[in-house]
């Protein structure tokens, strides 16, 4: 067994009655996330793709004549965009890229809960979304150019943008632990993430269709947008787009209560795949 694993497993132990293992996990994931430099190179990346488009908005012809309001929707839009995928990225490879690198058989090896690990790695994959968001109020305070929309702005981007991402780092989370290797795990997330971009790139007419306004009401993302849309721009009260904070709400309660009530205890040093066939295959020999 390396060095590392020996650490890994060390650390997680619950030596100190004072300190709950979760803590330590995530002390622990904490420190190879941001001294590793995983998460300082996505937030080089996110502060990289905020100032394009902050660059944009400020001087292209077309989208200099946007309406404030909406030129910082799109900047609130692109901050939570650029900050899902950060937290998407490392929730993919938390589980998958312990199996690759042969270290989650020391971690599963200590006796401590199976829960408790995949709690400490989901907060410490969530840390990097609060670095996002507060690297992108400059951005949005200079293109809102003190006009009043910037505290409605800050404040349900920060609630809409938490709730996505816990969402989609529970998912990328789920993912991981039924994947066996981090290719797989990024593909599947990746594709999902995508998948959920392209209903703001329909055309405006298929929008306003009722299948337009079912999509928008479903889809985690475009319902944020929407939502986002009509509260900023549009100057709506909440009693009349509550409706699309419920498809954000239930995605985030059903991928949590799968994610740490039924994946994490099944925790294995195998992905699901993998663990489904031995179990197939085990019983196949059985009735031989």
């Amino acid at each position: 067994m390396s060095d590392r694993q020996n650490v890994k497993g060390s650390e997680v132990e619950p030596s100190s009655p004072a300190l709950p293992v979760w803590w330590l996990v995530f002390k622990q994931e904490l420190t190879e996330l941001w001294a590793g430099g995983r998460a300082l190179n996505l937030l080089i990346l996110f502060s990289v793709l905020m100032s394009m488009t902050a660059f944009l908005l400020a001087t292209n012809n077309e989208l200099s004549l946007l309406p404030l309001k909406q030129t910082v929707l799109v900047a609130l839009t692109a901050a939570i965009t650029f900050g899902l995928f950060n937290g998407l990225i490392i929730a993919a490879e938390s589980i998958s890229g312990e199996r690759e690198r042969a270290t989650l058989e020391a971690l599963l090896l200590t006796p401590i809960s199976r829960r408790q690990i995949v709690v400490g790695k989901f907060l410490a994959a969530l840390s990097p979304w609060p670095a996002a968001l507060i690297l992108s109020i400059p951005y949005i305070a200079v293109l809102s150019q003190g006009d009043e929309v910037l505290g409605q702005a800050l404040l349900w981007g920060t609630l809409m943008g938490s709730v996505l991402a816990v969402a989609f780092i529970g998912f990328g989370m789920l993912v991981s632990i039924w994947s066996n290797s981090n290719r797989i795990s990024l593909f599947v997330s990746l594709l999902v993430y995508v998948l959920s971009l392209l209903p703001a790139q329909l055309p405006t007419e298929f929008q306003a269709t009722l299948a337009g306004a079912f999509i928008a009401a479903t889809n985690p993302l475009e319902a944020s947008r929407q939502f986002l849309q009509k509260t900023l721009m549009e100057s709506r009260p909440i009693g009349e787009v509550w409706i699309f904070l419920v498809a954000p709400a239930v995605l985030t309660a059903l991928i949590l209560g799968l994610l740490f009530l039924y994946a994490a205890p099944r925790l294995r040093l195998e992905g699901g795949r993998a663990s489904m066939s031995r179990r197939i295959w085990s019983h196949a020999e059985a009735i031989e």
